[in-house]
């Protein structure tokens, strides 16, 4: 199975480069995320697919909706209200996986179409950077994540009501979605490249010599997120601080994006969102990397970007660099994707006793 999903996420990797119409890519495009929705449907015994489930079961009629006597395994309401939704249409645990799989990977293709030049590319690299841990695991997320990665482009256009009316209801299924309040700030202010070279430089040098401060901060995100559990005693011991590889993939990429700024600028109008999203993922990465979880599942947000940043990386490149990147970014998808799912894999031997 994962051998197998390796093989094809490298086959959508180099169809990208190799076809040139825009209208076969998006039909394999659109192939690829209907065979995803319907694996993340018929998944089994995967981690938090319980309390999914569970939350269907118990979900209220639309009618007379209300949370009053029942117990779920999350907070926020507004997910629960789509479990009654689809309830209504049918009461079928597995058509409700795949009602929920099958919007936010309607979401995932609407944004791959407005933002991706290489857009198989971006689902490669979505699949081995994202894919198993949100829409396997932390189905609300996924949908709030994309929700709002899709809505950004009202920034451009100045739509700050519907970008916040997005939020607001990307918020009701997770509420992650607040940390794309202050982005409409950085966007705004646009940091040159200067700024962000000195921005991380300083974010390294407080996560290390203003930890006090930082852990005030913290309690009061992972209040705000119900991440409370990620900031105990055992997740701050297993952190990685700034060792975390992450944080260099991403300084890696950013960094090779910035590089480009000329060539990427004069071909997309996201150049300046992208750059933008990306280095307020990098900067929440670096400066609670001393809370791994958290940090992770604050910055992963607008480390979406990757997706559409890293085709127009490839892109931009000609010759030999080009091929070299394309082999380094194919292998790391696959990697991210094998690591991603042995873990996942692993924890599901454990807890149910497999081994």
């Amino acid at each position: 199975m994962i051998y197998l999903s390796i093989f094809i996420q490298q086959i959508l990797f180099y169809l990208d480069l190799l076809i040139q119409k825009k209208d076969n890519k998006k039909l394999i495009l659109i192939i690829s995320v209907i065979i995803i929705t319907f694996l993340i449907a018929l998944r089994q015994h995967f981690p938090d697919q319980g309390a999914y489930e569970d939350a269907f079961i118990v979900s209220p009629p639309v009618t007379s909706f209300s949370t009053e006597n029942i117990e779920i395994g999350y907070a926020e309401t507004g997910y629960l209200f789509l479990a009654s939704i689809v309830k209504a249409i049918m009461n079928n645990v597995t058509f409700y996986l795949f009602m929920m799989a099958a919007l936010s990977m309607f979401l995932l293709y609407k944004s791959l179409n407005t933002y991706c030049i290489l857009p198989l590319i971006g689902l490669a690299n979505y699949v081995g950077r994202f894919l198993i841990n949100r829409d396997f695991i932390q189905m609300r997320s996924s949908l709030a994540i994309l929700l709002i990665i899709f809505a950004s482009k009202y920034l451009l256009k100045k739509q700050y009501i519907k970008y916040l009316l997005v939020i607001l209801l990307a918020y009701q299924f997770h509420h992650l979605a607040f940390i794309a309040i202050p982005f409409i700030f950085i966007y705004r202010y646009q940091p040159s490249n200067k700024i962000i070279i000195i921005s991380l430089i300083v974010a390294a040098a407080l996560s290390q010599f203003a930890m006090q401060s930082i852990s005030a901060i913290v309690e009061s995100w992972s209040q705000d997120l119900n991440y409370e559990v990620y900031t105990q005693h055992e997740y701050i011991l297993q952190s990685l601080g700034l060792s975390n590889p992450m944080i260099y993939w991403q300084l890696f990429i950013l960094a090779l994006f910035m590089s480009k700024e000329k060539e990427i600028s004069q071909q997309t109008q996201f150049y300046k969102l992208f750059r933008s999203g990306y280095f307020y993922s990098t900067l929440i990465l670096i400066l609670f990397c001393n809370y791994n979880a958290l940090s992770g599942r604050t910055s992963t947000l607008f480390a979406t970007f990757e997706i559409f940043i890293i085709p127009l990386i490839i892109y931009n490149y000609k010759g030999i660099p080009k091929i070299l990147f394309s082999i380094l970014f194919s292998i790391m998808f696959s990697y991210f994707f094998y690591t991603k799912y042995t873990e996942t894999m692993r924890m599901i031997m454990e807890d149910y006793n497999f081994i």
